[in-house]
């Protein structure tokens, strides 16, 4: 499964029988050239059933709290308040988990039911969502395999002037100024081991 960070809390999960575009700005789709993603997936809102119906040739759209199996895609959404939701994906079984703009920290509860996450998709600027100390707060919560941060200032992602750079992010997490290059794309096969330590994946921002 391939990992791809677009721009501000949008990424792509292509697996081997199906692409998932998490969070896409309201518009065209970034990235993706002429191909349709098989399934977008929302961390506002709410599922509108005519956008979750099969269509050949369109995606089927996801959002909000509940329990969903699309093209062999687990998803599950879960509510946090003010419209917004948490989204699990378990993809070629890799389980992603994006938290979109979220501003707090989580409750022992809310930690409790996200189980096990192999990735961690994670604002880290600030901003109108988790600042650099903040987002190092919900890492060691969830103790992820991987961290991928997002919504971090970069001149590669349009609107983001406003947030704190991926630097603050890994300082926060103790890691060196060499520790963390940044990589296109991040491949996974499969579920990933447990570690007392997650693991820092800085990916460059594709724009939109």
């Amino acid at each position: 499964m391939e990992i791809t960070y677009l721009s501000m809390s949008c990424v792509r999960l292509r697996g081997r029988e199906a692409q998932v575009i998490v969070d896409p700005p309201d518009g065209e789709l970034p990235g993706l050239g002429k191909a349709t993603p098989d399934l977008i997936v929302r961390t506002e809102g709410r599922t509108d059933p005519d956008k979750l119906r099969h269509r050949d040739g369109q995606s089927q759209e996801i959002a909000g709290a509940g329990e969903f199996e699309v093209r062999g895609i687990t998803v599950r959404g879960m509510d946090i308040g003010s419209g917004r939701t948490i989204m699990r994906v378990e993809i070629d079984d890799v389980r992603v988990v994006s938290v979109g703009r979220l501003d707090r920290q989580l409750t022992e509860e809310e930690i409790d039911a996200l189980g096990h996450i192999d990735v961690l998709v994670a604002p880290v600027g600030g901003g109108d969502a988790l600042a650099p100390s903040a987002a190092t707060k919900l890492v060691n919560a969830l103790s992820p395999a991987i961290v991928i941060p997002v919504r971090y200032r970069s001149p590669s992602s349009p609107g983001s002037g406003e947030f704190e750079p991926v630097d603050s992010f890994a300082r926060e997490m103790g890691l060196a100024e060499d520790g963390y290059p940044s990589l296109p794309k991040l491949n996974l096969n499969g579920a990933l081991s447990g570690s007392d330590d997650s693991r820092v994946v800085v990916l460059e921002p594709r724009g939109v």
